[in-house]
C-alpha cells in the first residue's frame, strides 16, 4: 500500500457508490500520516453523507448559521485520531477523540476546524453547535444508525431556523435520513473492502519513546551536570499526545517537544550569545529521535570541556 493509494481512496475510489472526494487538505493529511486504508474509506463515507445533509439544507434555503466547508472538513477528519489509536478502528474506544483534535492542531489546523475530532461523539455537550451536530449525525446515519437524542437536537435547530413546528421538521428529517440510510449496506461494503493495516510504515509513539530514553539516561544527566524536566500533555496520563523535555546546563537550555504523529520541535537557547534557534522536524523512527536527543545533550553539555 503506497501513499498514493491512500490518496486514491480519499479522492477517487468509490466502489459502487458515487462518493464525493475528501477535501484535498484532509486527503493530504491522511497520506502524510500513513492512515489505514479502512480509516480513509470510513472518512470518505461519512464525508459524503455530510455532503448530502448539507445539500438538503441548502435546497430548503435554511439559514442555520453554519459554515458548510467546516462541516465537510470535520466529517473528513473526525476519526483521524485512530491513526494514533488503531485498535479503535475495530473496537469501541474514545481515546482517538481528543488525540485527533490535538493531532490536527499539531499539524497546523486551526482549533475551530480541528474541534470535530473531539466533539463528534459529544453531541449532548452544552458547547455543541449545529455544525458539530451535523458531523455527529453523518457519523451515525452513514451506517443507518438512528440516535433519537441526537436527531431531536438537530430537529430543534431546524425548527428554530424555519419557524415550523418540531413535528414538521421531524418528519422531513426522518424522510431524508431514511433515504440516506438506504445506501448504508453499500457504504459498509465500501469501507470493509479495505484493510485496517496500512503500508507497514509506522511512526513510533514518540512521547513514550522520549519517556523511556529519559529514564535510561539519568546517569548521563547527572554526570554532565544537566538539570532536566519531562512533562506530558495532558498531564493526567490518559493520553500521551505530546511530551516535552527541558534540559539545562550552564548558560544553555534546550526544549524538545514531540507529538505522537511524528512531529518534533526543538528550541535552542544560549543566554550568553543571545542565540534562540527553533527547529521543526518530522521523525519517522525511534533511532531518529535518539539521534536528535544525543545531539541536544552534546549541545547543552558536551562530554568534554568546552
Amino acid at each position: 500500500m503506497t501513499t498514493s493509494r491512500v490518496l486514491s481512496i480519499a479522492l477517487q475510489d468509490t466502489g459502487q457508490l458515487p462518493l464525493r472526494p475528501l477535501p484535498m487538505e484532509a486527503a493530504e493529511l491522511l497520506r502524510d500520516l500513513d492512515a489505514s486504508p479502512r480509516l480513509v474509506a470510513h472518512l470518505r463515507a461519512v464525508h459524503d453523507v455530510a455532503g448530502q445533509l448539507l445539500e438538503w439544507i441548502a435546497a430548503r434555503d435554511l439559514d442555520l448559521g453554519i459554515n458548510p466547508q467546516a462541516v465537510l472538513f470535520g466529517a473528513a477528519t473526525h476519526d483521524i485520531g485512530k491513526v494514533l489509536h488503531p485498535a479503535e478502528l475495530s473496537a469501541p474506544g474514545a481515546q482517538h477523540e481528543e488525540a485527533g483534535r490535538e493531532l490536527l492542531i499539531s499539524r497546523g489546523i486551526d482549533s475551530v476546524m480541528a474541534r470535530f475530532a473531539g466533539t463528534h461523539a459529544a453531541w449532548t455537550a452544552e458547547e455543541a453547535g449545529t455544525e458539530d451536530l451535523l458531523v455527529s449525525l453523518a457519523d451515525k446515519i452513514w451506517k443507518n444508525k438512528r440516535v433519537p437524542e441526537l436527531e431531536d437536537l438537530v430537529v430543534a435547530r431546524l425548527a428554530e431556523a424555519s419557524g415550523r413546528s418540531v413535528w414538521e421538521e421531524f418528519l422531513d428529517l426522518d424522510s431524508v435520513l431514511a433515504r440516506v440510510g438506504d445506501q448504508a449496506d453499500e457504504r459498509l461494503a465500501f469501507q470493509m473492502s479495505y484493510p485496517t493495516a496500512g503500508s507497514g510504515r509506522r511512526v513510533p509513539d514518540l512521547p513514550d519513546a522520549l519517556t523511556t530514553w529519559f529514564a535510561e539516561n539519568d546517569a548521563v544527566f547527572r554526570a554532565r551536570g544537566i538539570t532536566k524536566e519531562l512533562r506530558h500533555s495532558p498531564e493526567d496520563g490518559r493520553l500521551k499526545n505530546s511530551a516535552w523535555l527541558t534540559v539545562e546546563a550552564g548558560d544553555r537550555v534546550i526544549q524538545i517537544t514531540v507529538w505522537s504523529g511524528g512531529e518534533a520541535e526543538v528550541d535552542y537557547v544560549d543566554f550568553v550569545s543571545g542565540d534562540n534557534r527553533p527547529e521543526r522536524r518530522n521523525l519517522r523512527t525511534g533511532q531518529e529521535l535518539r539521534d536528535l536527543l544525543g545531539s541536544a545533550l552534546d549541545w547543552v553539555a558536551p562530554s568534554t570541556s568546552r
